[in-house]
């Protein structure tokens, strides 16, 4: 699965060329007269020595190359760009390993045999170092294109609360994690499993009495390395971590990650990270580096952050030297925090949207927007700022969404052209309504007007939103909460 013995480096040869060196020096294990049991725990103590050595949580960015395929293409060569790739990488498919060749620290070339393609559906690109946990999942559609995006509601509800999508079980299909809050203040953690035909199996996790403000930023990683996802949920401004064990139950691990924000190996030790902006008086940065238990400890180094700075941090490698970097969206900019590589960052830059506070935001993704190779940055405002790949940025494109961003963004090729789109949640003050905007790519880091589904009347607090293909038609879908229920919409075929 990792590639032959010319793949490996002479700093980390596999255990079977160690012990084939071994075996040249037996004569210098007689002539000490060492007992067998000595050579027994010498390879025991070398094997361990080997699956100790860590390397980083790769960390995978849209665009792939391409970002979707039409059903019935022929075998192709995708390219993934990422951080933290190391020798012995590899792409996996829906759980499935491809052939791999490793290009740099940033970028894999995998195999996608025609097989893969042949019908519609969706693959789950994944990136496995050796002896490491599963980076971030990107999506890559199989299906005919369309010129728009029509939507239906999944008759599968779920219910209200933050919600995250991802596969908790490993079965390779996506999964929604949804935290929320009854009539009664009981609080719930709990998962629905889908079947890959848009139902789900709902199961119940961890239930308590709840007397604080459920916040937006559930958030998902596997943070004690076990190889199941747990979960960790927004409570007054601090993450509640809970270890999942792959069934849908969860363990509350001991103390709390401050802030609000994301998780990323920012120092490259195999350990997920926290990243959150936290306010208590003032706006702050906070790097919390991960134990491999499931708990965090803060770095030591808080950022105070411009006070028009208040939104989500998002983590890339913005300049391209290997070391994940950090923005944030505020109403007017985009802060900008280039890292160290060891936790620690930069001092912030600030970068204008144009527009003023009418195009900023609280959310943000990075993704190679007009695929140039470079990161850009979109806001929910929403503003494109695109990047120099020397980790600055220019504001060139903004576009308003309905009267107010109130949710997170999600980035993949919706309507199946080949370019990427967004989708986000707002919120229409004068009427009220919630609505979900789809805004479709045009390939130059610019997009059309927004595509609205209207939601019905919801909250001014956050609308969380997933994207997955919960149907497995190729289309991908929506997972919404922060509502009075929550809502599945499930992309339906159009021209």
């Amino acid at each position: 699965m990792y590639g032959s013995l010319d793949s490996w480096s002479h700093e980390n040869p596999p255990l079977t060329f160690i012990a084939s060196r071994l075996s040249t020096v037996s004569q210098f294990w007689r002539t000490l007269m060492k007992p067998a049991w000595l050579l027994s725990a010498f390879l025991i103590l070398v094997s361990a020595a080997l699956l100790a050595q860590s390397n980083p949580v790769p960390l995978v960015y849209q665009s792939l190359r391409p970002v979707s395929a039409p059903p019935g293409h022929a075998t192709f060569t995708l390219g993934v760009r990422g951080t933290g790739f190391v020798s012995g990488a590899v792409v996996q498919w829906n759980g499935q390993p491809l052939v791999t060749r490793f290009v740099s620290s940033s970028a894999l070339a995998a195999i996608v045999p025609a097989a893969l393609v042949s019908t519609p559906g969706t693959g789950s690109v994944t990136v496995t170092n050796p002896h490491g946990i599963a980076s971030n999942i990107v999506y890559f559609p199989v299906r005919h294109r369309s010129s728009t995006v029509t939507l239906a509601t999944d008759p599968a509800t779920i219910e209200s609360g933050m919600v995250v999508v991802c596969d908790f079980n490993r079965d390779n299909k996506p999964d929604i994690s949804v935290f929320g809050e009854d009539n009664a203040g009981n609080a719930y953690l709990d998962t629905y499993f889908s079947n890959g035909t848009g139902n789900f199996l709902k199961i119940a996790g961890p239930q308590f009495q709840n007397s604080s403000i459920i916040g937006p930023g559930e958030v998902t990683g596997d943070f004690n390395n076990d190889g199941n996802l747990d979960v960790a949920v927004s409570i007054d401004g601090t993450y509640k971590i809970y270890l999942g064990n792959g069934r849908g139950g969860f363990t509350l691990a001991p103390g709390v990650v401050f802030g609000t924000g994301v998780v990323a190996d920012v120092n490259g030790d195999g350990i997920l990270d926290f990243v959150t902006m936290n306010f208590d008086q003032v706006f702050t940065l906070i790097v919390s580096l991960g134990n491999g238990d499931g708990t965090f400890t803060d770095n030591g180094q808080d950022v105070l952050v411009n006070g028009k700075i208040s939104g989500v941090p998002v983590i890339g490698d913005f300049n391209g030297d290997g070391n994940l970097d950090v923005a944030i969206p505020g109403t007017s900019a985009v802060a900008v925090f280039l890292g160290k590589g060891d936790g620690t960052l930069q001092a912030e830059v600030d970068y204008p949207v144009s527009g003023g506070s009418s195009y900023g935001g609280s959310f943000a993704v990075a993704a190679d927007i007009n695929g140039d190779g470079k990161l850009d940055v979109v806001t929910n405002g929403a503003s494109v700022l695109l990047g120099n790949g020397d980790g600055t940025f220019v504001n060139t494109f903004s576009m308003p969404v309905n009267s107010h961003a109130a949710g997170n963004l999600e980035i993949g090729d919706i309507n199946g052209d080949g370019k990427l789109d967004l989708a986000t949640t707002a919120i229409d003050f004068g009427t009220s309504q919630m609505m979900l905007d789809i805004l479709l790519g045009n390939g130059d880091g610019t997009f059309q007007s927004p595509v609205t589904q209207v939601l019905g009347s919801g909250e001014v607090c956050c609308a969380p939103l997933g994207m997955a293909d919960f149907n497995h038609d190729g289309r991908l879908d929506f997972a919404i909460g922060g509502l009075g229920s929550g809502l599945v919409l499930l992309q339906t075929p159009s021209k």
